[in-house]
């Protein structure tokens, strides 16, 4: 995505549409497993992500590249780096810990 971003999104429209359809098949890949741990958000955010990239590819075709496309895409590479980073350095594992351990307690106190 930085790739498309850096050229002002002047590469083939379809690459930018797979990488779309990369992010709802990466969120739709992991949705069971998140939703085991009771943690959906990260699926979500990566179908959400997915969904306004092909929305965006749609507007893209019929009118061509603006400067709020460009925006757009730089806000969804910087959200989309953010989780990457966390997930790399092992913090957002350790979140997610937190919040399955916290969600296991909720579930022994509320069955005694």
């Amino acid at each position: 995505m930085r790739k498309y971003i850096d050229n002002g999104l002047e590469v083939n429209i379809d690459d930018i549409d797979t990488l779309g359809q990369s992010f709802i098949s990466l969120a739709n890949r992991f949705r069971n497993q998140l939703k085991e741990l009771k943690h959906t958000v990260l699926s979500l955010t990566l179908m959400e992500a997915g969904v306004s990239i092909r929305g965006r590819v749609r507007r893209m075709r019929r009118r061509g590249v603006s400067a709020d496309d460009i925006v757009f895409f730089e806000e969804v590479y910087s959200l989309v780096k953010l989780i990457e980073d966390s997930i790399a350095s092992g913090e957002y594992y350790e979140e997610l810990l937190k919040i399955y351990r916290g969600k296991l307690n909720e579930d022994l106190h509320t069955h005694t």
